[in-house]
């Protein structure tokens, strides 16, 4: 837990907010220890607490009313009464994907037979325009572009394929029978002597 609230991945603020939701619930057990009834100490210590500007972010403030501090309290006491117990499990928000780079890679997609949308977004951020591709993650571009849409175009692809090595064969056996029934040059018309003589 310690270590948790030493890791630099956690943004100032989130520390900041642990601890003084930490000294409030400590607040309250020395008030239970002093033999005070919980919900006045709640309400005392929520009114100290609450709405108070975080000093790493003023345009912060920390929410503690009543209610809430009771549900922080029996987080406290069950993840072992230390500060680490109050730090929020969210992620920043990943960078947001262009629409003009998704387009591309939708028509890059619709022409190009692929084996995966992994495989097909790794292919496509390696050409120059789409260098910025690099930036985002497989399960982003799934958002915007579903799987199920992916390998949808991708099964139409390869009955197009087919149906063009078809149309390709039928073709040259096409050309093969016109090569068998037709000479290459036309053949030389023989004149007829009789038509020819003159008197």
């Amino acid at each position: 837990m310690k270590n948790l609230l030493s890791s630099c991945s956690i943004p100032v603020w989130q520390l900041e907010r642990s601890r003084k939701i930490h000294r409030a619930c400590l607040c309250i057990q020395a008030a239970l220890t002093r033999g005070e009834k919980i919900t006045k100490a709640l309400r005392r210590v929520s009114r100290r607490y609450h709405q108070r500007t975080l000093k790493s972010d003023p345009t912060r403030r920390i929410q503690l009313s009543a209610q809430k501090l009771r549900r922080h309290l029996e987080a406290w006491n069950k993840n072992g009464k230390v500060p680490a117990a109050f730090v929020l499990k969210y992620r920043s928000r990943p960078p947001y994907i262009p629409r003009p780079l998704m387009i591309r890679f939708v028509e890059f997609c619709a022409g190009n037979r692929l084996a995966s949308v992994r495989a097909a977004w790794q292919t496509f951020s390696t050409r120059g325009q789409n260098a910025r591709a690099k930036e985002f993650f497989v399960a982003q571009v799934c958002y915007c572009f579903s799987a199920a849409g992916f390998y949808l175009m991708q099964s139409k692809l390869k009955i197009i394929e087919t149906a063009q090595a078809e149309v390709t064969q039928i073709k040259f056996n096409a050309i093969a029978d016109i090569t068998d029934r037709l000479r290459e040059r036309p053949p030389r018309r023989r004149r007829n002597l009789a038509d020819a003589f003159e008197i």
